[in-house]
């Protein structure tokens, strides 16, 4: 810093000389000046005689009139030459503090750039750091994949030996076996040759039975099944029988009504709902007199038709006049 005030107070000195010598010759030029003019002054010549005339020397006086205002200029140089010295002591504190702040900011600034450097040399030894970290895990990972493939080439080789030395006793043994096999089939087809031959008389007999079995069951299974379709149909003709018994035909009926009824009951026979399906040929009013046939029959027969219960039944619903 001192380097860099120095030059401002080189300049203050020499601009400080510059006005002492002006104030020098301002002062000189003025004495001169009076000077000349007290030379060109009127010559007193003694009067006549009789008048007594006593001269007075005014040198003195105005020598001291200039030597006041010489002290008053000089006193008024001097105030102004301090005010100046005030003034530039004042810019140089100023532009003193004004270098401290620069000079501190390139401190700072320079610290910050070290910082930032420092960090950036941070960084670049983790990277480097990170880097050879994972080039040793890159070389540990390959040693450990070499390991496990030498592990597993010693392994793969003690497993085929092994499965070698298992294969010529498999081998060996199937050889026993085979030797044994064919003598236990020889064996083996001669019983069965013996079993065969009572076999098939056995399956002669049996399938002779079955088959006269089968018959029966047949002959007993077609005769439930039509008794069972007998009963189903006198089961819907008796519910066909019940509802017409119920039902109220209305004025507006014409021969020839013919529609599909389906009835939905629960069982022990009390019906729960009931409508008309397709196909249906009566007007709206027949309709709805039916379904009320329906519904006021309220239970349909259920004993001795249990094993034809169904819980939605439907049935042809005819008027032929």
């Amino acid at each position: 810093m001192a380097d860099m005030i120095s030059p401002q107070r080189k300049q203050a000195l020499k601009d400080g000389l510059q006005a002492f010598g002006l104030a020098v010759a301002v002062h000189l030029a003025f004495g001169l000046l009076l000077f000349i003019g007290a030379w060109d002054w009127p010559r007193f010549d003694p009067p006549d005689p009789p008048v007594r005339v006593t001269l007075v020397d005014m040198g003195p006086m105005v020598e001291q009139r200039r030597a006041d205002e010489a002290e008053r200029q000089a006193e008024q140089e001097r105030q102004r030459q301090a005010e100046q010295e005030r003034q530039r002591q004042v810019e140089q504190e100023r532009q003193a503090e004004q270098a401290r702040r620069e000079e501190e900011q390139r401190r700072q600034e320079a610290e910050r750039q070290r910082e930032a450097e420092r960090q950036r040399e941070i960084e670049r030894r983790e990277r480097e750091l990170a880097e050879r970290r994972a080039e040793q895990e890159r070389r540990q990972a390959e040693l450990e994949r070499q390991r496990r493939a030498d592990e597993e080439r010693r392994q793969a080789e003690e497993e085929r030996r092994r499965q070698e030395e298992a294969r010529q006793r498999e081998l060996e043994e199937l050889r026993r076996q085979r030797e044994e096999a064919q003598r236990r089939r020889e064996e083996e087809e001669r019983r069965m040759a013996e079993l065969a031959e009572r076999r098939a008389a056995d399956d002669a007999e049996r399938q002779a039975r079955e088959e006269a079995e089968r018959l029966r069951l047949a002959a007993e299974q077609a005769a439930e099944e039509g008794r069972r379709a007998t009963l189903r149909e006198e089961y819907i003709s008796t519910i066909r029988e019940l509802v017409r018994r119920n039902w109220n035909r209305p004025p507006t009926t014409r021969p020839g009504v013919l529609c599909r009824v389906r009835v939905v009951q629960i069982p022990g026979g009390e019906i729960i709902a009931a409508e008309i399906v397709r196909p249906c040929n009566a007007d709206e009013a027949t309709r709805r007199s039916i379904v009320a046939a329906v519904m006021r029959v309220g239970e349909l027969p259920y004993r001795g038709y249990e094993s034809v219960f169904a819980r939605e039944i439907d049935f042809d619903f005819r008027f032929d006049g």
